[in-house]
């Protein structure tokens, strides 16, 4: 047997009508006119076949029929509203990433800890080649993106700058034997390369005042993220971002041998498109890295610093 199709409406407006006994209160309640409430009502009372209210001049009160359908009404209605705010409540927004490969380890990190603070946002990552984002043509809230710091970019904020440095397993240096006390013991090692013109290393070894070691050999790797992977794996040394394996780091997993950190005055910045068209999730990750990361303007220097210097800050 089907059910009989319930007059929502006309309930809510009876059960507004019954807690102010005024048709004109209700009608002020509800945003609508008198003569409307009293319709609604009427015809309520026509598909029930009997009386809600007895109207008597300046007064309104409820019938038999109205005192006892009252409480349902309410205690319905209420549930109802329980159930549409829990529905609301299961319903989360929807955040999405874009961040190059090499970072997106380093994200990923920060996502998690993102969602236990704020379990009701889901954040979608997306690792890209690209550095860059275009946020009128890709379907992206946020992005993270590598550039020169500091940017003149009002809508980049520095994340965290680029620190590079020799990167290996304990495993691996076991096998070779040769402790890496000095730059040129580097020769004993294979190397693994970041890019195809092989910058990083030339650019660190040429910092440490090593630039006759040569960099002629060695692996080569479309990525950042590959050639530390490959690090981690135990193929050879690679140099590798501080940041992006500062919990290997931490727990072991590779040894950074030598104190010095090149600073290649690039870095990783935090994009998001204008506040106007940013959604509410966006701006609040966009504040709440911010908060957690953001880069002050005299630590983007090109230069060498002091791996032990930067662990203790």
């Amino acid at each position: 047997m089907a059910r009989p199709v319930l007059p929502l409406y006309a309930l809510q407006v009876f059960e507004v009508a019954a807690s102010t006994l005024s048709f004109t209160r209700a009608a002020d309640e509800l945003f609508i006119t008198q003569s409307a409430v009293s319709k609604q009502i009427s015809q309520l009372e026509a598909q029930l076949g009997y009386p809600l209210f007895h109207r008597q001049v300046r007064k309104l009160t409820l019938s038999a029929q109205g005192e006892v359908l009252l409480p349902y009404v309410t205690r319905a209605l209420s549930t109802l509203e329980k159930g549409l705010e829990a529905t609301g409540r299961s319903v989360k927004s929807r955040l999405r990433l874009k961040a190059p490969s090499c970072a997106s380890r380093w994200l990923l990190g920060e996502v998690r800890e993102f969602a236990r603070a704020h379990p009701e946002i889901e954040v979608e990552v997306t690792s890209a080649h690209a550095h860059d984002i275009n946020f009128a043509r890709e379907p992206f809230d946020l992005a993270v993106v590598f550039v020169p710091l500091p940017s003149a970019n009002p809508s980049l904020t520095p994340l965290f700058i680029e620190q590079l440095t020799p990167v290996l397993t304990p495993a691996l240096a076991e096998q070779v034997g040769v402790p890496l006390t000095t730059p040129s013991a580097l020769t004993n090692y294979p190397l693994l390369h970041p890019s195809r013109d092989k910058r990083d290393w030339t650019q660190w070894l040429a910092a440490v005042g090593a630039g006759e070691i040569g960099v002629a050999s060695g692996q080569i790797f479309e990525t950042l993220d590959q050639a530390m992977s490959a690090a981690l794996q135990g193929f050879g040394v690679s140099i590798a971002d501080v940041t992006l394996l500062k919990d290997e780091l931490a727990h072991g997993a590779v040894l950074a041998p030598f104190d010095q950190l090149l600073l290649t005055g690039c870095g990783y910045a935090l994009a998001r498109p204008p506040a106007d068209k940013a959604s509410a999730a966006a701006l609040l990750m966009h504040d709440w890295l911010l908060a957690r990361h953001r880069v002050e303007p005299e630590a983007m220097k090109r230069g060498l610093v002091s791996l032990a210097a930067t662990v203790a800050g």
